[in-house]
């Protein structure tokens, strides 16, 4: 008999670029500000993100707070990255009309995931579990961060916008 309780059944393994974001100072800004206007500002932001990564065939897994998770195909790679840091770019403008001067910290990391409905009966929900979602979360760097992985999806042009920044290797965008 096995400990293990079998995955539900829409659940795949897929490589899958995985992407978190959060924002610097966020706690700090929110502390003395009305819930309504964090809730808009936060409202705001989460559609800048799903605009410019479901543009290309990403998929936002789950927003918190100031945070979110996203996946997107591994062939649409460069094209989501370089949305990606375009949305960092629009989010920051975004916020200091909101009064909040910040920058949206990204990591992201390609790799297999297990995807598909998780939770308990009668409230499960897309998400992505495994290896490659832990590493995504700790790649930790300021900026726009790329693993390895990641880096080599792009094309020698793309490539050319990031810098090697090492132990561990990562690519961080020039801005």
């Amino acid at each position: 008999m096995s400990n293990h309780t079998a995955l539900p059944p829409d659940v795949q393994s897929q490589t899958l670029g995985v992407v978190f974001f959060d924002l610097s100072r966020f706690a700090e800004w929110s502390s003395p500000n009305e819930d309504a206007h964090i809730a808009s500002f936060l409202q705001r932001l989460y559609g800048l993100a799903a605009e410019r990564i479901e543009a290309n065939g990403g998929r936002i897994v789950k927003f918190m707070g100031d945070a979110g998770l996203a996946v997107f195909p591994e062939e649409s790679a460069e094209d989501t990255i370089f949305a990606i840091c375009a949305f960092a770019q629009e989010a920051r403008e975004c916020a200091r009309k909101f009064g909040l001067d910040t920058y949206v910290n990204v990591n992201i990391h390609v790799g297999p995931v297990l995807a598909g409905s998780f939770g308990p009966p009668g409230a499960e929900r897309f998400d992505v579990i495994g290896k490659t979602v832990n590493i995504a979360a700790r790649l930790g760097r300021r900026g726009i961060t790329l693993s390895p992985q990641a880096f080599r999806c792009l094309s020698p042009e793309g490539r050319k916008r990031f810098e090697k920044v090492t132990r561990p290797i990562t690519y961080q965008f020039r801005f």
